[in-house]
């Protein structure tokens, strides 16, 4: 079965895989879920400096695909940012609007696709990771770091990297290659919270 031929069936198993893969989420978790959104993609991990496992939560508003063809601009995608309490529950810690691409910002393909490649947590840094394969092929990856003095995670580093076909005629070489890099860093300026970030 491909999804071109069967786009109704898949989209049901998606929302159905989602909604079960949201389902692990504590259920304190869930219950702060703003009302008309639900879970595209979570990440656990350690976010601050006191042990705990903190969460990454990507939410996207169901027919988020029907509104951008009905309206011409797809609806932002929230990410929260939960951390674990000492006894046990959850507090929402940040939210931004703004870091996580809509679903009409890569061309023929969603650039955020759900599961475990979207968020990337390690030593107090996360990673929202955009970025397509299909028509075109780039990356935008979008890192923050955990600031102990102001307790809130701060711009760190923007990579954006873009693939082009490869004119060589060595059969062996690759089919693509790197057609551009822009790094943008936030050290030495101002510090940037992660609640004021915008990637547009």
């Amino acid at each position: 079965m491909t999804c071109t031929k069967h786009v109704l069936l898949c989209a049901l198993l998606f929302g159905a895989m989602a909604g079960a893969r949201a389902e692990s989420l504590p259920n304190n978790i869930l219950k702060q879920i703003p009302v008309g959104y639900s879970v595209l993609s979570f990440k656990g991990g350690e976010l601050n400096d006191d042990k705990l496992e903190d969460f990454l939560v990507a939410l996207h508003k169901a027919d988020e695909k029907a509104i951008a063809d009905k309206t011409g601009k797809a609806p932002r995608r929230p990410l929260l940012l939960f951390v674990q309490n000492a006894d046990g529950g959850y507090t929402l810690a940040g939210r931004n609007d703004h870091v996580i691409f809509a679903i009409d910002e890569g061309g023929q393909c969603d650039p955020f696709e759900d599961g475990e490649d979207g968020l990337a947590i390690r030593n107090h840094y996360f990673t929202v990771q955009n970025g397509v394969a299909c028509g075109s092929h780039w990356t935008d990856y979008i890192t923050f770091r955990y600031e102990p003095k102001m307790h809130d995670w701060i711009f760190y580093k923007r990579i954006s990297e873009n693939w082009v076909m490869n004119n060589s005629n060595d059969p062996n070489a690759e089919a693509l290659v790197l057609g551009g890099r822009r790094a943008e860093s936030g050290k030495g300026k101002p510090l940037v919270p992660f609640a004021k970030y915008s990637a547009d």
